[in-house]
């Protein structure tokens, strides 16, 4: 289910690229034509491009990247206490860093210790296990 998760946010990425790629190749395809109506619309191929590098170096290569780790089922493991961290709704922030799972994978109320499994670049979280309570109880 996790992984399944997680292959639909790489395919999104990829979609939003190829999408993005496309209205850059009808923009460029304007201007070679010189059929724009503005001034302003010569630079929307800048623009463009400057939005599917920063894309493609946030969201879509990170991504790739994780996709070979998941294949493999090489994860990095990491244990947590739930109670000490800030969990959003999709999210936990441990050291400063955010942790990304599917809807889902912990209850509202959870509280204990976790292992987690996630992939390095992403740091999102496959495999969850509950390790019983906190150490503090």
């Amino acid at each position: 289910m996790m992984a399944a998760y997680f292959i639909a946010g790489l395919i999104a990425s990829a979609a939003l690229i190829f999408a993005l790629f496309k209205l850059l190749l009808y923009l460029l395809r304007n201007n070679w034509n010189h059929s724009n109506k503005s001034r302003l619309s010569y630079l929307a191929p800048v623009v463009i491009v400057i939005i599917i590098t920063f894309l493609s170096l946030t969201e879509f290569v990170p991504r790739a990247f994780d996709l070979v780790r998941l294949v493999d089922q090489r994860y990095s493991v990491m244990e947590i206490d739930l109670q000490t961290l800030q969990k959003g709704r999709s999210s936990l922030i441990i050291n400063d860093q955010s942790y990304f799972f599917a809807p889902g994978t912990f209850k509202p109320d959870s509280e204990g210790r976790y292992q987690i499994m996630f992939t390095p670049m992403t740091r999102f979280i496959i495999h969850v296990t509950n390790l019983g309570d906190t150490l503090g109880k």
